[in-house]
């Protein structure tokens, strides 16, 4: 009704932006900008110190995770509206998990004159985005690109395509590709470039420190920090290969550094100006994911000077971008909306080390008590179907036969609450359920849920616990995971820290009353505390 009520009481200006820029940083705390913001001076000291933000910003669900966040943020719906409910899930007919962004019947469009190997697209997700509206809600076709490392980035983001639109992503192994779902030939503009800029060009380049040593918070070799490949826990960290050779572990490293970040910020550059975003009535879109801060932040942890550094580096880019987009559409002709698909854990032996009560819960634990709770429950079978995040899903068949003896479904909740480490187990019933409930945690677990794509038990481990063998992830109800940054900045928006409610799905419903179009549904509202008026 707040949302309903904001729609028709604001007016949207006379010329609505010329261009919508979508900015995601993949693992950005909601923290990190008092933590780490007096080491940026550019794009990023720029967009914090002139914009709107929402410091109490964060997710109202659990399963905070890439795949989700992006559909939140590019559509203006919650997980259990838009159905992207985890970067992977339970397929019952294959008794396997399947990505979010997977396609079976979709066929690689690679760029660069090589061939593309993944099946990826946007079926899955359920509702149209914000991308979607703006095409078909438009006096002018617009132009509207989605770039990530991601592919369920890129999507989320970009929704389902359709005529001006391009999708494209990093296939992990440095082939940059779109999907069939949305061209069935290479467009030319991106072709080009990928040509003209091929990733393997960074092979030997070594990623140091940007600012002094001294500049940085925190240790270089924190305790228990991982590193990808066979970097090192210090810098310097070299763009290579032990083959020699510009290989798949020379992409995984290009992937977990500032370069990759930095090659998508030239490509947006590069593209906008070709296909003139921004530059012609009416109005278009860029988004971009930058990835990079998550791939370092799995490993090196959030207080890592890989973080940091990774940030410094990420505001040199976008104060380019910010720079290219003040020429070539002008300075208040655009909007910006930044924001983060979900936060991060610390380390947890760094948190333990701090006098926290921290740990880790193996998923290999998980999967044992399941199958043993089972095996004495209904006898010899393969019970324990997958785990992926949050979500515990039963072989086809299994829930029915739990469901049928009496007391089955608490005794293999008990057995799964006697993990170390595990703070609340859901079972379906409570899931499924609209009744309203005390428990925050199953509020926010129950706007995670799919039918059909979410586990038949949800199992969330203890605050500081991660379930995850080495570095940190992200996933669950807590602050560290859901608290991210929400700004706006630029054509029509009033700057100003504004300690109102808010959540990254309130971006698209007011981007859309910025531009003047209608969502097809929102689960947000519209931040008018930011809107000019």
């Amino acid at each position: 009704m707040v949302a309903l009520i904001a729609l028709l009481t604001f007016v949207a200006p006379p010329e609505p932006p010329r261009l919508v820029v979508l900015l995601v940083i993949d693992q950005f705390r909601g923290d990190y900008p008092e933590m780490y913001g007096h080491q940026w001076s550019r794009g990023l000291a720029r967009l914090f110190g002139s914009g709107a933000t929402f410091p109490l910003a964060a997710y109202p669900y659990t399963n905070t995770v890439t795949c989700p966040g992006h559909a939140t943020i590019g559509t203006g719906t919650l997980p259990r509206t838009h159905g992207m409910i985890g970067n992977t899930w339970y397929d019952p007919a294959q008794r396997r998990n399947v990505a979010c962004a997977a396609d079976p019947g979709a066929a690689s469009v690679a760029f660069g004159g090589v061939a593309g190997s993944e099946h990826q697209g946007p079926r899955a997700l359920a509702v149209p985005a914000f991308a979607d509206e703006l095409r078909l809600q438009s006096r002018r076709l617009p132009r509207i690109l989605s770039i990530s490392l991601k592919a369920r980035s890129a999507v989320g983001l970009g929704g389902h395509g359709g005529p001006g639109t391009m999708v494209l992503w990093e296939e992990d192994n440095g082939t940059w590709a779109t999907s069939d779902a949305y061209t069935k030939t290479p467009w030319p503009e991106v072709d080009d470039y990928v040509r003209a800029h091929p990733v393997v060009s960074a092979y030997g380049q070594t990623w140091s420190r940007t600012l002094p040593e001294s500049s940085y918070l925190f240790d270089d070799d924190g305790l228990a920090e991982n590193a990808p490949g066979q970097w090192k826990r210090t810098f310097p960290h070299v763009l290579d290969s032990p083959s020699g050779k510009p290989d798949n572990a020379f992409i995984t490293n290009w992937e977990h550094s500032p370069w990759s970040d930095a090659y998508m910020g030239d490509m947006a550059i590069a593209l906008a100006a070709r296909l003139k975003l921004g530059q012609e009535g009416g109005t278009d879109m860029l988004a971009i994911s930058f990835s990079a801060l998550d791939l370092v932040g799995h490993e090196y942890g959030p207080r890592s000077h890989e973080i940091q550094d990774v940030l410094v580096r990420l505001d040199q880019v976008l104060g380019k971008l910010l720079d290219a987009l003040d020429r070539s559409v002008g300075a208040d002709r655009y909007v910006v909306a930044l924001s983060a698909d979900h936060g991060v854990a610390p380390i947890p032996e760094q948190a333990v080390a701090l006098g926290m009560n921290a740990g880790r819960v193996l998923a290999a634990d998980i999967r044992t008590a399941t199958q043993n709770v089972l095996a004495k429950l209904l006898g010899e079978g393969t019970f324990y179907g997958a785990f992926s995040e949050t979500n515990l899903s039963l072989t086809p068949g299994t829930l029915d036969q739990l469901r049928a003896r009496p007391g089955a479904i608490d005794t293999v909740k008990a057995a799964l609450l006697a993990i170390p480490g595990i703070a609340r187990v859901y079972g379906p019933d409570e899931l499924a359920a609209t009744s309203p409930t005390d428990d925050p945690i199953l509020r926010a677990t129950r706007l995670s849920y799919y039918p059909g794509r979410s586990g038949d038990f949800v199992v969330i481990p203890k605050p500081y616990w991660t379930i995850v063998s080495r570095g940190t992830t992200h996933g669950t109800p807590y602050g560290y995971d859901q608290h991210v940054p929400v700004l706006f900045y630029g054509a029509g928006i009033k700057p100003g820290r504004y300690l109102s409610a808010a959540t990254p799905v309130d971006i698209a419903p007011t981007l859309a009353a910025l531009v003047g179009i209608t969502l097809w549904h929102t689960d947000g509202q519209v931040l008018v505390d930011a809107l000019k008026r």
